[in-house]
């Protein structure tokens, strides 16, 4: 049974069987699927705070519908046969084509709101299955040796959909808004071009993505056992007292992160009677989306380069205390509000370089932990993650109303220390290995 868990939900990075990347469609695919996440988690975020509602009904309809992620390891149970990703692969495109299009539809109509969450929960369910097909047929396509430069290259690909995700959709959507006078028509107008776009990488995919007839080393499995190997492996994780370090490290290691990113986004947008900086669609769309998206390309090749060159274990401590900068700049902000909006551009490049470079040790655990330690699997560590994020993105909301932009980062601050415990601790248990 546990041969039959480390088969089927470990992520297969040794699997490879062609020489080179397929550079054909390898880049669209991911690209894809980052922008789909990308609209929901940012830019679906500013267009409810431009359609006025409040900052704790916006963090939970979009945290609600992360939650599917923590089924991840389960669904990947539908996904497993090889020969059958690309299909997994472009049923899932064609329903978030679909859905980012139906979307700019309701928002324009009345009572829209259920309709559209519904919508939300829809996509980031197909996003959970694209997510499973498409990371096994890749790694389908190339040699285990590449997988490395494959989830630098991931990175990399997701950074550019925020850009286009953020940075453009915001833009364009804003600069609509001044053109028309009207907010829900101009974000309307803008998810459908985004629907467009996606639709015609789908069709890009349709063309290029190669078939892989069914190899000889798949065999049928019946899902029952399938389940109950899933659930051997969960077992495996909850009984080893030695796993829980890790364990605590990637539920607390991004919790100042994770509380902070979604109000960090409505503070920029919200009015300076709110306490906010006010900043519009296409001002936020180049502050954060521009800017502080090559702030963050930066930080990310920083910490690549560093950690390969040095170990994550001489850099731990310092990527830790890097996650904490972006609350204090907040902090500052709060306090300031400044009228500059170049400061507010500097600020918003400071605070994002600092989180892809500390962010980036949370990726190399999390693949060390799950691949190297084999106390749990990547699929299981990767759900866990995805728990660890949208129970901070559901209840941040609710607490900045209640403490206010100033309290609240400086609370975001304060949980810096489970952030220090847990890097202590794994330094400290870990202290004999190698990552």
């Amino acid at each position: 049974m546990k041969e039959m868990s480390r088969m089927i939900f470990n992520s297969p990075l040794e699997q490879g069987t062609i020489d080179r990347l397929p550079w054909k469609w390898m880049p669209t695919l991911y690209l894809f699927k980052g922008l789909s996440y990308a609209v929901l988690l940012f830019t679906s975020l500013v267009m409810l705070k431009r359609l006025g509602y409040q900052n704790s009904e916006i963090t939970f309809y979009i945290g609600c519908t992360m939650l599917p992620w923590m089924f991840r390891p389960v669904l990947s149970i539908f996904v497993h046969k090889g020969y059958f990703n690309k299909l997994w692969i472009l049923a899932t495109e064609m329903i978030n084509v679909i859905c980012i299009a139906a979307i700019g539809y309701t928002i324009t109509q009345q009572s829209w709101t259920n309709y559209t969450v519904l919508l939300y929960v829809i996509l980031m369910s197909s996003n959970v299955f694209h997510d499973i097909a498409s990371d096994k047929y890749t790694l389908t396509s190339i040699r285990c040796q590449q997988v490395s430069l494959l989830r630098i290259f991931k990175r990399l690909v997701y950074r550019l959909a925020l850009l286009i995700a953020v940075g453009i959709v915001c833009m364009v959507a804003g600069n609509l808004e001044v053109v028309t006078r009207l907010i829900r028509a101009s974000w309307s107008t803008a998810y459908y071009l985004l629907s467009a776009f996606l639709f015609i990488l789908s069709i890009w995919h349709v063309c290029l993505l190669p078939r892989f007839t069914r190899s000889y080393r798949e065999r049928d499995i019946l899902l029952s056992d399938m389940f109950y190997a899933c659930l051997n492996t969960s077992a495996d994780l909850i009984r080893t007292p030695s796993s829980w370090p890790g364990v605590l490290f990637l539920v607390c290691y991004l919790l100042p992160t994770n509380l902070l990113l979604p109000v960090s986004m409505l503070f920029q947008l919200d009015l300076g009677s709110s306490g906010g900086l006010g900043l519009s669609p296409q001002e936020f769309g180049y502050a954060y989306g521009t800017v502080g998206v090559f702030g963050l390309l930066a930080g990310d090749i920083l910490g690549i380069w560093l950690v390969h060159r040095y170990g994550l274990k001489k850099l731990l401590l310092l990527m830790a205390l890097a996650i904490l900068v972006p609350s204090l700049v907040f902090i500052h902000l709060s306090f300031a509000l400044p009228n500059n909006f170049t400061w507010i551009c500097w600020c918003s490049f400071i605070q994002q370089l600092c989180y892809g470079f500390g962010s980036y040790a949370y990726l190399h655990f999390l693949v060390y932990y799950s691949e190297v330690k084999r106390f749990s699997t990547f699929m299981l560590c990767v759900a866990l993650a995805a728990v660890a994020m949208a129970i901070p993105f559901i209840l941040s909301g609710t607490l900045q109303m209640a403490l206010g932009y100033r309290r609240f980062f400086m609370f975001t601050a304060l949980c810096g220390v489970a952030t220090l415990t847990a890097t202590l601790l794994v330094m400290s248990v870990y202290r004999k290995e190698t990552f």
